[in-house]
């Protein structure tokens, strides 16, 4: 199978993949308890006012209508109006806001800990059952079955108790400092393009805490997969060939079982994605931070029904594109695979 006949064939399953999460979520939605009506009812109203309110929001037809109206809307881009998080403000121009500021956070976390995973992996496995091993060992068993939520809370713990309080507790910036000119929404890339780079490093330092997390989560998946890789390469016959011919170890851990090794941990960096995503989610709850995991936790709150089959829509899509960009770099790497 040809390179470019493999890409178009994962992106027509996508597209089936999309549908299904879109009825699952529609359905999922209006199972959950609440009534959004009635969170926007004021203190003192009438019956009246109640079902004029469900009217207006289209919650008075039948399940199945509503279903119909919005597969189409959802497909036309036309996702509403937030019906309890912020009160018809269009739900694009909330996720507009918001997703930029997770992608942030998700990308340098996933960047760090594939870079040191890799590493920590491949000195792991080049010193295989030795001190050194162990050490690294010790380090991935301590982390692999942590949470993100349950390291930041511990973390936001030490930081309460230490006389040195190093780091900001909770938040994205220091308060009265202002934000700067919306041009990407990526805070990161809005700072750089305005010269503002006193934000950029305030902005940054509040993020330490977060992204250290949800590095940890996965820095130590990808080590230990990275570990098991080469010690599986390091056993093959063409490394014993290579050992024979006099080649020096630092080339054949470089050049051979190191290239060898990656093709399995970008596998587990695509699956990955998405437990770094629901970390971010518990990270943004917890460190209060305004991104769409704490859009997506108060509108499931709220019964925000548009905002929730939203931002589902939006995770689907990331993780998605994400895994579809690692099945391409596989596929270009490793041509095997794309004739399976």
């Amino acid at each position: 199978m040809s390179f470019i006949k493999f890409v178009f064939r994962r992106i027509v399953t996508i597209i089936p993949t999309l549908l299904v999460i879109l009825v699952i979520t529609f359905f999922m939605t209006r199972l959950l308890p609440g009534d959004p009506a009635m969170m926007r009812m004021p203190i003192r109203f009438t019956w009246a006012d109640y079902l004029r309110e469900r009217k207006r929001l289209g919650l008075d037809e039948p399940v199945f209508v509503q279903f119909i109206i919005f597969m189409g809307d959802m497909l036309s881009g036309n996702w509403g109006n937030s019906l309890t998080v912020a009160r018809d403000w269009p739900v694009w121009f909330l996720i507009n806001q918001k997703l930029p500021r997770s992608l942030e956070i998700m990308f340098i976390s996933m960047a760090i800990a594939i870079f040191f995973g890799l590493k920590l992996g491949k000195f792991s496995g080049a010193h295989k059952n030795t001190k050194r091993d162990g050490i690294t060992r010790i380090f991935t068993y301590l982390f692999v079955s942590v949470p993100a939520f349950i390291i930041i809370s511990y973390l936001m713990q030490l930081y309460i108790i230490s006389p040195l309080k190093l780091l900001p507790m909770f938040g994205y910036k220091t308060m009265g400092y202002p934000e700067p000119p919306s041009i990407t929404n990526f805070r990161i890339l809005d700072c750089l393009l305005s010269g503002q780079i006193y934000l950029l490093v305030d902005y940054l330092w509040h993020l330490i805490i977060p992204i250290s997390a949800l590095t940890i989560v996965q820095l130590v998946a990808i080590s230990r997969q990275m570990r098991a890789s080469m010690i599986s390469e390091l056993e093959e016959d063409y490394i014993r060939t290579a050992y024979a011919k006099g080649v020096k170890k630092k080339h054949i851990l470089k050049k051979h079982a190191f290239k060898n090794s990656v093709t399995p941990v970008i596998v587990l960096s695509g699956m990955g994605f998405s437990v770094v995503l629901g970390g971010m989610i518990a990270a943004e709850v917890i460190y209060q931070l305004p991104g769409m995991g704490k859009l997506f936790y108060d509108a499931i709150n709220g019964s925000d029904y548009n905002v929730i089959i939203a931002s589902v829509w939006v995770f689907s899509i990331v993780v998605i594109i994400f895994n579809f960009l690692i099945d391409v770099i596989i596929a270009a790497l490793d041509p095997r695979i794309r004739l399976k």
